[in-house]
């Protein structure tokens, strides 16, 4: 008798449950589990009032992934809303110099750049702003969110900002610009969820006995998939993984829930 060992992670495709089409596919996961469970209930009796006969029921199976990576494809998936493509409003905090020899694709030159104005009060921004003069803050460095700088007879043509109390002075400047046209939006809304879809997911099975993969192929008709999401956003350490944890339910029609497939 063959006996396989499983290392390789899957690679996933989900499918549309109505069209049959592919809606994403996954080759970026750490991982992919899958756990079946089941309830036991026992019929007791006699000295000790020990377990005679068992049942089984309320079978449930979940599949867990990791995807190292996140796609506009994979939020999507879990928000239930497509991300919108086109310009955004940004809101800006801007206390370093910019390099705009591409004045698409401004630059940050970093701490070590800090903005300042000259002599004569002129600030560069990295964007042109939306605001009315009147509603760009500018502090000075020291007391960035205290007082802002007056604003009385400044005046602002294109990304030039000329404020006269600013004069020499590293400043923090807050303000509004539009984003370009390839910005993509995406919203987690309160009402919209993740859908249910059909996965298949592809891996190989090492045979002990010839050394040799050999294909396998996971198929789960029916996936109520996770509308959870954590987004770690630290410091240090390796990126952290988006997890997923999908329900398993039983197919239309036929009481799979299951399917695996070791083929040559």
């Amino acid at each position: 008798m063959d006996t396989f060992g499983a290392k390789e992670v899957m690679n996933v495709t989900l499918y549309d449950m109505a069209t049959d089409k592919p809606k994403i596919y996954f080759d970026s996961l750490k991982t992919s589990s899958i756990e079946v469970k089941s309830t036991k209930v026992y019929a007791r009796g006699g000295r000790g009032n020990v377990k005679l006969i068992t049942w089984e029921t309320d079978k449930e199976a979940t599949l867990k992934i990791e995807d190292a990576l996140l796609s506009p494809k994979s939020l999507e998936l879990i928000s239930g809303i497509a991300p919108v493509n086109g310009s955004a409003i940004i809101r800006m905090r801007q206390a370093s110099t910019y390099d705009k020899t591409d004045p698409e694709n401004p630059i940050d030159k970093g701490e070590n750049y800090p903005l300042t104005a000259n002599s004569t009060g002129v600030i560069e921004l990295a964007h042109e702003p939306t605001d009315s003069v009147s509603a760009i803050l500018v502090y000075e460095a020291t007391d960035d969110c205290g007082t802002p700088l007056a604003m009385s007879g400044a005046t602002l043509e294109g990304s030039t900002l000329t404020l006269a109390a600013a004069a020499n002075k590293k400043v923090v400047v807050y303000y509004h610009y539009t984003s370009s046209a390839t910005t993509q939006t995406y919203v987690i809304s309160a009402t919209k969820f993740s859908g249910t879809y059909k996965l298949v997911g592809d891996t190989v099975l090492r045979n002990r006995t010839t050394g040799k993969d050999e294909p396998f192929q996971v198929t789960i008709p029916n996936l109520k998939w996770s509308s959870d999401l954590t987004l770690d956003f630290k410091a240090e350490g390796d990126p952290t993984p988006t997890s997923f944890e999908c329900e398993i339910m039983k197919a239309a029609g036929s009481d799979t829930m299951i399917q695996m497939v070791k083929y040559a």
